[in-house]
Protein backbone atom coordinates (compact mmCIF):
# COMPACT_ATOMS: atom_id res chain seq x y z
CA UNK A 1 0.00 0.00 0.00
CA UNK A 2 1.54 3.46 -1.09
CA UNK A 3 2.22 5.51 1.78
CA UNK A 4 3.88 8.90 2.30
CA UNK A 5 5.50 9.83 5.70
CA UNK A 6 6.24 12.73 7.38
CA UNK A 7 7.37 13.38 11.65
CA UNK A 8 7.33 16.43 13.24
CA UNK A 9 8.91 17.38 16.67
CA UNK A 10 6.72 15.23 18.65
CA UNK A 11 7.98 12.30 16.90
CA UNK A 12 4.30 12.13 14.52
CA UNK A 13 4.49 10.28 11.59
CA UNK A 14 2.07 10.68 9.12
CA UNK A 15 1.01 7.50 7.13
CA UNK A 16 -1.74 8.20 4.05
CA UNK A 17 -3.46 4.90 2.90
CA UNK A 18 -4.32 5.74 -0.90
CA UNK A 19 -6.95 4.12 -3.14
CA UNK A 20 -6.41 2.82 -6.34
CA UNK A 21 -2.83 2.17 -6.12
CA UNK A 22 -1.36 5.52 -6.79
CA UNK A 23 2.13 5.41 -6.24
CA UNK A 24 3.56 8.40 -4.26
CA UNK A 25 7.04 10.14 -5.25
CA UNK A 26 10.25 8.41 -4.52
CA UNK A 27 11.73 9.19 -0.73
CA UNK A 28 15.71 10.16 -1.37
CA UNK A 29 17.80 9.00 1.63
CA UNK A 30 19.55 12.40 1.04
CA UNK A 31 16.23 13.81 2.42
CA UNK A 32 15.26 14.27 6.30
CA UNK A 33 12.14 13.00 7.45
CA UNK A 34 10.97 16.72 8.36
CA UNK A 35 11.11 17.67 4.67
CA UNK A 36 8.86 15.59 3.70
CA UNK A 37 5.15 17.29 3.10
CA UNK A 38 1.74 15.60 3.24
CA UNK A 39 0.86 14.73 -0.17
CA UNK A 40 -2.77 14.20 -1.41
CA UNK A 41 -2.76 12.30 -4.95
CA UNK A 42 -5.59 12.24 -7.88
CA UNK A 43 -6.68 9.99 -10.59
CA UNK A 44 -8.97 10.60 -13.38
CA UNK A 45 -10.06 14.15 -11.51
CA UNK A 46 -11.19 12.09 -7.84
CA UNK A 47 -8.88 13.59 -4.47
CA UNK A 48 -7.23 10.28 -2.64
CA UNK A 49 -8.49 9.72 0.68
CA UNK A 50 -5.90 10.61 3.63
CA UNK A 51 -5.93 7.97 6.96
CA UNK A 52 -3.62 9.19 10.02
CA UNK A 53 -1.95 7.14 12.24
CA UNK A 54 -0.50 8.81 15.09
CA UNK A 55 2.67 6.71 16.57
CA UNK A 56 4.11 7.74 19.57
CA UNK A 57 8.04 8.67 20.20
CA UNK A 58 8.41 5.22 21.84
CA UNK A 59 7.49 3.18 18.85
CA UNK A 60 8.08 5.54 16.18
CA UNK A 61 11.67 7.04 17.32
CA UNK A 62 13.43 3.86 16.63
CA UNK A 63 12.16 2.06 13.50
CA UNK A 64 14.46 -0.15 11.28
CA UNK A 65 13.51 -2.79 8.46
CA UNK A 66 11.38 -2.33 5.34
CA UNK A 67 7.15 -2.56 4.53
CA UNK A 68 6.69 -3.25 0.99
CA UNK A 69 8.88 -1.04 -1.29
CA UNK A 70 9.58 1.54 2.03
CA UNK A 71 12.22 1.31 3.50
CA UNK A 72 13.18 2.52 7.91
CA UNK A 73 16.80 3.63 8.47
CA UNK A 74 18.82 6.06 10.65
CA UNK A 75 21.85 8.33 10.41
CA UNK A 76 23.21 11.41 12.30
CA UNK A 77 20.67 13.70 11.82
CA UNK A 78 18.08 10.80 13.05
CA UNK A 79 15.29 8.56 11.48
CA UNK A 80 14.61 8.48 7.74
CA UNK A 81 12.70 6.57 5.11
CA UNK A 82 13.79 5.72 1.63
CA UNK A 83 12.86 3.50 -1.11
CA UNK A 84 13.97 -0.20 -1.20
CA UNK A 85 16.21 -1.27 -3.92
CA UNK A 86 17.21 -4.78 -3.85
CA UNK A 87 20.99 -4.68 -3.49
CA UNK A 88 23.85 -5.94 -5.76
CA UNK A 89 25.96 -9.19 -5.07
CA UNK A 90 29.39 -7.48 -6.23
CA UNK A 91 31.11 -10.68 -5.02
CA UNK A 92 34.57 -8.39 -3.69
CA UNK A 93 36.99 -10.22 -2.22
CA UNK A 94 36.39 -9.67 1.57
CA UNK A 95 32.60 -10.84 0.77
CA UNK A 96 33.80 -14.13 -0.42
CA UNK A 97 36.16 -14.56 2.44
CA UNK A 98 33.51 -13.52 5.11
CA UNK A 99 31.05 -15.93 3.44
CA UNK A 100 34.09 -18.39 3.35
CA UNK A 101 34.39 -18.04 6.78
CA UNK A 102 30.84 -18.04 8.14
CA UNK A 103 30.43 -21.42 5.77
CA UNK A 104 33.29 -22.96 7.95
CA UNK A 105 32.40 -22.31 11.50
CA UNK A 106 28.81 -23.37 10.48
CA UNK A 107 29.99 -26.42 9.51
CA UNK A 108 32.32 -26.52 12.72
CA UNK A 109 28.96 -26.04 15.14
CA UNK A 110 27.32 -28.78 13.05
CA UNK A 111 30.03 -31.36 14.25
CA UNK A 112 30.07 -30.52 18.17
CA UNK A 113 28.56 -32.43 20.68
CA UNK A 114 25.47 -32.27 21.74
CA UNK A 115 26.38 -31.55 24.97
CA UNK A 116 28.57 -29.01 24.19
CA UNK A 117 26.00 -26.60 21.74
CA UNK A 118 23.26 -27.13 24.54
CA UNK A 119 26.50 -25.36 26.73
CA UNK A 120 26.33 -22.78 24.70
CA UNK A 121 22.56 -22.41 24.46
CA UNK A 122 22.46 -21.72 27.94
CA UNK A 123 24.71 -19.52 27.68
CA UNK A 124 24.48 -15.66 28.31
CA UNK A 125 25.90 -13.90 25.44
CA UNK A 126 24.82 -10.57 24.59
CA UNK A 127 25.21 -8.74 20.87
CA UNK A 128 25.83 -5.06 21.43
CA UNK A 129 24.78 -3.31 17.91
CA UNK A 130 26.47 -0.38 16.18
CA UNK A 131 23.04 1.42 17.50
CA UNK A 132 24.33 0.53 21.05
CA UNK A 133 21.44 -1.89 20.99
CA UNK A 134 22.34 -5.20 22.98
CA UNK A 135 20.56 -8.74 21.64
CA UNK A 136 21.17 -11.79 23.43
CA UNK A 137 22.36 -14.54 21.11
CA UNK A 138 20.98 -18.32 20.33
CA UNK A 139 23.57 -21.05 20.39
CA UNK A 140 24.35 -21.09 17.18
CA UNK A 141 24.37 -17.80 16.78
CA UNK A 142 26.52 -17.06 19.52
CA UNK A 143 29.05 -19.61 18.59
CA UNK A 144 28.96 -18.25 14.79
CA UNK A 145 29.18 -14.48 16.56
CA UNK A 146 32.42 -15.24 18.87
CA UNK A 147 34.18 -17.75 15.96
CA UNK A 148 33.58 -15.92 12.65
CA UNK A 149 35.98 -13.05 13.17
CA UNK A 150 38.72 -15.55 14.60
CA UNK A 151 38.38 -18.34 11.50
CA UNK A 152 39.02 -14.68 9.51
CA UNK A 153 42.05 -13.66 11.81
CA UNK A 154 43.75 -17.89 11.68
CA UNK A 155 42.86 -18.06 15.54
CA UNK A 156 42.04 -21.20 17.25
CA UNK A 157 38.01 -21.34 17.02
CA UNK A 158 36.60 -21.43 20.78
CA UNK A 159 35.07 -24.51 21.51
CA UNK A 160 33.57 -24.07 24.70
CA UNK A 161 31.30 -20.49 25.56
CA UNK A 162 33.34 -18.39 27.65
CA UNK A 163 32.40 -18.65 31.26
CA UNK A 164 32.61 -14.63 31.66
CA UNK A 165 29.82 -12.55 30.81
CA UNK A 166 32.31 -9.26 31.16
CA UNK A 167 32.17 -6.96 28.08
CA UNK A 168 36.08 -7.00 27.19
CA UNK A 169 37.78 -3.37 27.18
CA UNK A 170 38.67 -1.64 23.73
CA UNK A 171 40.02 2.05 24.52
CA UNK A 172 39.44 4.43 22.21
CA UNK A 173 43.10 4.45 20.42
CA UNK A 174 44.17 8.21 18.78
CA UNK A 175 44.15 8.14 14.55
CA UNK A 176 47.52 9.84 12.88
CA UNK A 177 47.71 10.31 9.15
CA UNK A 178 51.73 10.15 7.99
CA UNK A 179 50.37 10.11 4.12
CA UNK A 180 46.84 9.84 2.74
CA UNK A 181 46.98 6.46 2.95
CA UNK A 182 49.11 5.42 5.78
CA UNK A 183 47.44 5.89 9.75
CA UNK A 184 49.31 5.39 13.24
CA UNK A 185 46.92 3.91 15.31
CA UNK A 186 47.87 4.51 18.87
CA UNK A 187 46.18 1.89 21.13
CA UNK A 188 45.92 0.63 24.64
CA UNK A 189 48.37 -2.36 25.29
CA UNK A 190 46.44 -3.31 28.46
CA UNK A 191 43.12 -3.81 26.04
CA UNK A 192 42.44 -7.80 26.63
CA UNK A 193 42.39 -8.17 22.84
CA UNK A 194 45.83 -7.44 23.10
CA UNK A 195 47.21 -10.37 24.00
CA UNK A 196 47.71 -14.12 22.42
CA UNK A 197 44.48 -15.72 21.02
CA UNK A 198 42.80 -11.89 20.83
CA UNK A 199 42.14 -9.94 17.69
CA UNK A 200 40.97 -6.55 16.35
CA UNK A 201 39.00 -5.94 13.16
CA UNK A 202 38.92 -2.38 11.42
CA UNK A 203 37.19 -1.19 9.02
CA UNK A 204 37.34 2.68 8.03
CA UNK A 205 35.00 5.08 5.44
CA UNK A 206 35.87 8.96 4.02
CA UNK A 207 33.46 11.48 5.34
CA UNK A 208 32.82 14.74 4.00
CA UNK A 209 32.17 16.25 7.21
CA UNK A 210 31.02 14.73 10.62
CA UNK A 211 28.29 12.68 9.87
CA UNK A 212 28.58 12.73 6.55
CA UNK A 213 30.02 9.79 4.34
CA UNK A 214 30.29 9.38 0.07
CA UNK A 215 32.40 6.84 -1.50
CA UNK A 216 31.95 2.70 -0.71
CA UNK A 217 30.63 2.45 2.78
CA UNK A 218 32.67 0.95 5.57
CA UNK A 219 35.36 -1.08 3.65
CA UNK A 220 38.09 -3.18 5.57
CA UNK A 221 41.05 -1.92 6.84
CA UNK A 222 42.82 -4.21 8.57
CA UNK A 223 42.47 -7.19 10.90
CA UNK A 224 45.13 -7.81 13.37
CA UNK A 225 46.07 -10.28 16.52
CA UNK A 226 47.38 -9.65 20.00
CA UNK A 227 49.96 -9.27 20.79
CA UNK A 228 50.45 -6.05 19.16
CA UNK A 229 53.05 -3.14 20.38
CA UNK A 230 51.78 0.65 19.45
CA UNK A 231 51.46 2.87 17.15
CA UNK A 232 49.65 0.33 14.75
CA UNK A 233 50.66 1.38 11.17
CA UNK A 234 47.25 0.70 8.94
CA UNK A 235 47.22 1.46 5.27
CA UNK A 236 44.00 2.33 4.00
CA UNK A 237 42.24 0.95 0.91
CA UNK A 238 41.36 4.79 0.01
CA UNK A 239 43.10 7.75 -0.19
CA UNK A 240 42.42 10.98 2.37
CA UNK A 241 42.58 14.32 0.38
CA UNK A 242 44.73 16.93 2.43
CA UNK A 243 42.37 18.14 5.54
CA UNK A 244 39.82 15.22 4.49
CA UNK A 245 38.26 13.28 7.31
CA UNK A 246 38.45 9.66 7.80
CA UNK A 247 36.34 7.00 10.43
CA UNK A 248 37.91 3.79 11.65
CA UNK A 249 35.26 1.33 13.10
CA UNK A 250 36.86 -0.95 15.60
CA UNK A 251 35.82 -4.24 17.02
CA UNK A 252 38.30 -6.56 19.42
CA UNK A 253 37.67 -10.01 20.01
CA UNK A 254 39.43 -11.48 23.76
CA UNK A 255 41.42 -14.60 23.47
CA UNK A 256 38.61 -16.26 25.25
CA UNK A 257 35.87 -14.95 22.65
CA UNK A 258 33.97 -12.29 24.21
CA UNK A 259 33.69 -9.66 21.71
CA UNK A 260 33.95 -5.50 22.96
CA UNK A 261 31.59 -2.46 21.88
CA UNK A 262 32.27 -0.68 18.55
CA UNK A 263 34.03 2.11 18.88
CA UNK A 264 34.42 4.76 16.23
CA UNK A 265 38.16 7.10 15.85
CA UNK A 266 38.15 10.62 13.46
CA UNK A 267 40.96 12.24 12.24
CA UNK A 268 41.99 15.15 9.54
CA UNK A 269 44.68 14.00 7.25
CA UNK A 270 47.26 16.82 7.69
CA UNK A 271 50.33 14.71 6.80
CA UNK A 272 51.78 17.86 4.94
CA UNK A 273 53.27 20.33 6.52
CA UNK A 274 54.04 23.51 4.16
CA UNK A 275 56.80 25.62 4.70
CA UNK A 276 56.88 28.66 6.39
CA UNK A 277 55.44 32.18 4.94
CA UNK A 278 58.28 33.79 2.97
CA UNK A 279 59.82 30.30 1.32
CA UNK A 280 61.43 30.79 -1.89
CA UNK A 281 59.77 30.49 -5.24
CA UNK A 282 61.44 29.57 -8.63
CA UNK A 283 61.85 32.48 -11.36
CA UNK A 284 63.11 30.42 -14.14
CA UNK A 285 65.09 27.56 -14.92
CA UNK A 286 67.66 27.64 -17.68
CA UNK A 287 69.42 24.73 -19.68
CA UNK A 288 73.30 26.01 -19.88
CA UNK A 289 74.36 22.87 -21.10
CA UNK A 290 73.91 19.30 -21.60
CA UNK A 291 74.47 18.41 -17.52
CA UNK A 292 73.75 21.89 -16.09
CA UNK A 293 71.06 24.06 -15.37
CA UNK A 294 70.80 27.79 -13.88
CA UNK A 295 68.08 27.96 -10.92
CA UNK A 296 66.83 31.25 -10.13
CA UNK A 297 64.80 32.23 -6.98
CA UNK A 298 62.82 35.55 -6.34
CA UNK A 299 65.25 35.71 -3.02
CA UNK A 300 68.48 34.70 -1.50
CA UNK A 301 68.85 31.04 -1.40
CA UNK A 302 71.76 30.98 0.96
CA UNK A 303 74.28 28.89 1.39
CA UNK A 304 74.70 26.06 -1.51
CA UNK A 305 76.85 23.23 -1.49
CA UNK A 306 76.68 19.11 -2.10
CA UNK A 307 73.96 17.12 -4.05
CA UNK A 308 70.63 17.56 -4.15
CA UNK A 309 67.39 15.25 -3.36
CA UNK A 310 64.63 18.03 -4.93
CA UNK A 311 66.06 20.02 -7.46
CA UNK A 312 64.26 17.72 -10.20
CA UNK A 313 64.55 17.85 -14.08
CA UNK A 314 63.13 15.65 -15.99
CA UNK A 315 63.81 11.92 -13.61
CA UNK A 316 67.17 13.18 -12.58
CA UNK A 317 68.66 14.95 -9.44
CA UNK A 318 71.91 17.19 -9.07
CA UNK A 319 74.99 15.22 -8.37
CA UNK A 320 76.76 18.68 -7.34
CA UNK A 321 74.90 22.22 -6.68
CA UNK A 322 77.81 25.46 -6.32
CA UNK A 323 75.90 29.32 -5.79
CA UNK A 324 75.99 31.11 -8.84
CA UNK A 325 74.99 34.49 -6.89
CA UNK A 326 72.73 35.80 -3.85
CA UNK A 327 69.55 34.04 -5.81
CA UNK A 328 70.94 31.77 -8.19
CA UNK A 329 72.54 28.61 -8.09
CA UNK A 330 73.67 26.30 -10.90
CA UNK A 331 72.99 22.51 -10.57
CA UNK A 332 75.07 19.58 -12.34
CA UNK A 333 73.27 16.73 -13.55
CA UNK A 334 74.20 13.31 -15.00
CA UNK A 335 71.76 12.41 -17.88
CA UNK A 336 71.76 14.97 -20.88
CA UNK A 337 69.26 17.71 -19.92
CA UNK A 338 67.38 19.85 -22.45
CA UNK A 339 64.89 23.56 -22.96
CA UNK A 340 61.64 21.94 -22.62
CA UNK A 341 62.30 19.29 -19.77
CA UNK A 342 59.95 19.38 -16.78
CA UNK A 343 61.26 20.37 -13.23
CA UNK A 344 59.82 19.94 -10.12
CA UNK A 345 60.60 20.62 -6.59
CA UNK A 346 58.69 18.07 -4.14
CA UNK A 347 60.46 18.94 -0.82
CA UNK A 348 62.99 20.76 0.97
CA UNK A 349 65.95 21.17 -1.67
CA UNK A 350 68.90 19.30 0.60
CA UNK A 351 71.81 21.94 -0.76
CA UNK A 352 70.09 24.90 -0.06
CA UNK A 353 70.15 26.60 3.18
CA UNK A 354 67.11 29.13 3.13
CA UNK A 355 63.22 27.21 3.20
CA UNK A 356 61.90 26.89 -0.44
CA UNK A 357 58.42 26.83 -0.95
CA UNK A 358 56.90 23.35 -2.58
CA UNK A 359 55.54 21.70 -4.22
CA UNK A 360 56.56 23.82 -7.45
CA UNK A 361 56.91 22.56 -10.94
CA UNK A 362 57.49 24.19 -14.60
CA UNK A 363 59.54 23.76 -18.13
CA UNK A 364 63.19 24.58 -18.56
CA UNK A 365 63.84 27.16 -20.73
CA UNK A 366 67.32 27.33 -23.07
Amino acid sequence: MPVSLRTKASAVVVVSAVKNHLQPPAISPSHKCDAIRPIRWAQHGHEAEEERVKFKPILGSDLSGHIGGVVASHNTYGPYFRQRVRPVNRKTAAQNAQRGAIAAVSQTWRSLDPTVRSAWTAATIVKTSRKGDRVNLSGQAAFMFVNTIRWRAGLALVTNPPTSTAVPSLTTPTETFTSATTVNLDVALTDEWNASGGSLIISGRLLTSPGQSYGSPNVAVALVTGPQTSPIALTLPFAVPLYGRARLTLHAGSPDGRQSTYVDVEAVQNAYTPPPPGSLRVVSVTVISSTEALWQFNGPTGSVTGADTHLQIGSGLPTATASAGLDQLIATYAGPITAGNAWQITGQPSSIANPVLYPQSGTTLG
